[in-house]
């Protein structure tokens, strides 16, 4: 269909005004319509989620889901090269996610770690246990925030977490696609699955094979493998781990009807995936029909909620999925919570979400797939909340700098010139934000100045002010997670 011809005016009065408000229209009417009586939950079931046929069950109802890509929760490389993310910065992203309305997040450096220091296998039969226990605390704590994790195994593509070039480079060999054929390097592999999926987590004493939490095993990302390889690995998955579901890996080939449909009958998986850059309903509902009919499980694993490369728009991609049954949920490309000191931590791919929002585009974004989450759990959209308190880290460069809360839109600032106990002076109500740090306060008076930070949802509930912080003394000890302990207690009962 061609695009209709209108004056130059109206197109700008459209893009700067009108597209704004349909926008805002579309999140107030999803969350306005989609109430219905049951209230949210979040505790994972100590029960596995199953496959009857191209469905999900979980507890013998259907299950449905929506949720985020996290790619990082193993191991990062965002902050000024590759390390472990804290505590902190997991507990942060994964209230942000549950926030969202998430049941379920994909990992890849849960299951993809092999060829550099901090890696799980760091170099062949070499297993690195501090790693191993980054690992275990990130599924540990998405099970407290009940959320379910898909574990690719390895990636087709040169990231900083190896992939299956590193099992080729180890044995010498220069074509990387013979990690699909080559009897050695296959080996290999299958002792790293075996591994992984033998593991026992040291915070709960689980087996990774027996525990819950963990929806499925993808056997790796963005493959292009071929037939036998998709049969041999899914099958060598499942005489380790009955309990899980296997995920077929290769999302290159389903953009194929041909090389797609060929993976379709091989008994030992249970799940197909399909990436959408940009957002295609027409690609999703094919490839969606093609695993229905083989009477298979299909997801939309990763997408670009922004439209940066075009494409259908968001609210039309997200009723698609929520009206089409043969599609049991989508993972968005992709989360990040707060740094560590302040702020929101940066990535340059251009799919990075920070929740509430940095810009007005994003937070009404944030808000369709929030909502989104909740529909297809059958939810009731709860009102926006908060996952803890601020923590103040310092005041460099000439600024108050704060450790930011999950969930928070706003920011107030208290001064106190006479001591950590008051009185207190509001001096910025609602007027900072995450992306304000560091805050200058133009008004400071001479002499010893205390400061509290108290954080606001969107809908402009609070919880407690920050510790209080005296100007220029020393940065608060390292405690990650403090600032989410006392209200996750909380929340974690209901």
């Amino acid at each position: 269909m061609k695009a209709l011809k209108i004056p130059t005016l109206l197109a700008r009065y459209w893009s700067i005004i009108l597209f704004p408000i349909l926008i805002s229209l579309i999140v107030l009417t999803l969350v306005l319509t989609r109430q219905v009586a049951r209230q949210p939950t979040h505790a994972v079931s100590a029960q596995f989620i199953q496959r009857s046929g191209s469905q999900l069950l979980l507890d013998g109802s259907v299950f449905r889901f929506s949720g985020a890509n996290i790619y990082w929760l193993g191991l990062d490389e965002n902050v000024g090269g590759i390390d472990y993310p804290t505590a902190f910065r997991v507990d942060d992203v994964l209230a942000t996610a549950r926030e969202m309305g998430a049941t379920v997040v994909r990992s890849h450096t849960l299951g993809i770690s092999v060829g550099c220091s901090l890696c799980i296998e760091p170099s062949p039969g070499i297993f690195n246990e501090i790693a191993f226990r980054h690992v275990d605390y990130a599924i540990a704590e998405a099970k407290k925030f009940g959320l379910h994790l898909i574990i690719p195994l390895t990636d087709n593509f040169h990231y900083y977490h190896g992939g299956k070039h590193t099992f080729t480079d180890w044995r010498g060999i220069r074509d990387e696609n013979q990690f699909y054929t080559n009897p050695t390097v296959i080996s290999d592999f299958e002792t790293y699955i075996n591994h992984i999926l033998n593991r026992v987590n040291s915070y709960t004493g689980v087996a990774y094979k027996n525990d819950p939490t963990i929806l499925g095993w993808e056997t790796g990302n963005g493959l292009l493998a071929p037939r036998s390889w998709v049969q041999t690995i899914s099958a060598y998955i499942k005489s380790i781990d009955s309990n899980h579901l296997v995920i077929d890996g290769n999302t290159g080939q389903s953009y194929t009807s041909s090389t797609f449909e060929q993976d379709l009958n091989i008994s030992s998986v249970d799940m197909y995936v399909g990436q959408y850059y940009p957002m295609s309903i027409s690609a999703l509902n094919t490839q969606a029909g093609l695993a229905q009919r083989a009477n298979k499980v299909f997801i939309a694993e990763e997408y670009a909620w922004n439209n940066r490369e075009g494409g259908d728009a968001l609210p039309s991609f997200l009723n698609n999925i929520e009206s089409n049954y043969a599609i049991s949920g989508d993972l968005f490309w992709s989360l990040f919570g707060h740094k560590d000191t302040s702020g929101y931590e940066q990535h340059n791919d251009g799919y990075t979400l920070h929740y509430p929002g940095d810009t007005g585009d994003m937070r009404m974004r944030a808000q369709l797939l929030r909502a989104h989450a909740y529909q297809m759990r059958e939810m009731a959209v709860p009102p926006p909340g908060l996952f803890g308190a601020p923590v103040i880290t310092g005041t460099t460069r000439g600024g108050l700098e704060w450790r930011g809360v999950a969930g928070a839109y706003k920011y107030s600032v208290q001064r106190s010139t006479g001591g950590p106990d008051g009185p207190w002076k509001t001096i910025c109500y609602q007027c900072a934000t995450d992306n304000s740090t560091p805050w200058s306060d133009p008004k400071r008076p001479a002499g010893k100045v205390w400061y509290r930070i108290m954080a606001y949802s969107l809908s402009e509930t609070a919880m407690s002010y920050s510790p209080t912080y005296e100007v220029d003394s020393p940065m608060p000890a390292d405690d990650p997670g403090s600032s989410l302990s006392h209200s996750l207690k909380s929340a974690r009962a209901q």
